[in-house]
């Protein structure tokens, strides 16, 4: 048995399908007992509870094997992924392959990397196998700027001319679920990156040659893009983060580019075009 937390994420529900697929037993930790009604398979049970709450966690853990461990980003996720860690030591667990990212450091600028720096010293310290897939930057994340694309054919954001090599969700998704079928992947380090690495003027120039028409990226400070998602209430950690994001990659490591995801998939990693092409929709003006 396989116990998903984060199963309501982008990532994990992805994850959940792929096993499903495979016709592996899946357990979902879920807050919201209809959180999968809208998927019907014998080999999918639901263990309802919190990350705060260990008594529903190990109820969660009753004959599982193996855990994907992956919360929303949030403050208190190193002291929840904690939780599970040494709820699973107790029970038996013998296996937990753990979402990081790429740039994950406990001196990292960023405080989500330092988190996730945080929560692998646990596992590596824990009597648990364990595996980390670090992802660079998630292609998805594009899809916040739908609806400035949509509406003024233009998007802002704080990432210079620089290259990044951002990977597509779907393919962190496939390579989790493989991970953890496999038994082959103990102590792994895997950093998933697409096929090549592009400047968001570059993505800009894929959308305008997508739909014939001039998209235009402009290009912010940290600071400026900062006081912007403040100005939206978003959270000041979590703007922070998301206008600071690119020194979580100094030098040339904003450009790296594996072969982590092609090996692990046996395939080529999904590239930006098409990404873009796959979700144009979501850029396109709904009048």
């Amino acid at each position: 048995m396989i116990l998903v937390t984060g199963a309501t994420g982008k990532i994990g529900r992805l994850v959940v399908q792929h096993l499903l697929n495979k016709g592996v037993p899946v357990r979902v930790f879920v807050r919201n007992e209809r959180a999968f009604d809208d998927v019907e398979n014998p080999s999918l049970e639901l263990a309802i509870g919190t990350f705060e709450d260990t008594k529903s966690i190990e109820k969660a853990v009753e004959g599982v094997d193996r855990i994907f461990l992956v919360a929303r980003d949030n403050p208190e996720q190193v002291s929840q992924h904690d939780n599970v860690i040494k709820v699973a030591e107790q029970c038996g667990v013998n296996h937990i392959v753990k979402l990081s990212a790429f740039g994950a450091s406990r001196n990292s600028p960023i405080a989500l990397m330092r988190w996730h720096a945080e929560t692998e010293k646990q596992l590596r310290n824990s009597k648990l196998n364990w595996t980390f897939l670090r992802p660079h930057l998630y292609m998805q994340n594009l899809l916040r700027f739908g609806t400035q694309v949509a509406t003024g054919s233009t998007f802002s954001a704080p990432m210079g001319s620089h290259n990044f090599a951002l990977v597509d969700i779907r393919d962190i998704a496939e390579v989790a679920a493989k991970v953890l079928v496999d038994s082959d992947h103990v102590s792994k380090v895997y950093t998933l990156t697409g096929p090549s690495a592009i400047t968001f003027k570059e993505i800009a120039e894929h959308l305008s040659d997508i739909f014939n028409q001039s998209i235009n990226y402009n290009q912010l400070s940290p600071e400026e893009f900062y006081q912007m998602l403040l100005s939206n209430e978003t959270p000041s950690w979590r703007a922070y983060d998301l206008a600071y994001i690119a020194e979580a990659y100094p030098g040339d490591r904003k450009s790296l580019i594996t072969n982590d995801t092609n090996i692990l998939l046996n395939r080529p990693a999904r590239s930006i075009r098409t990404f873009l092409s796959d979700y144009q929709t979501t850029f396109q003006s709904k009048q």
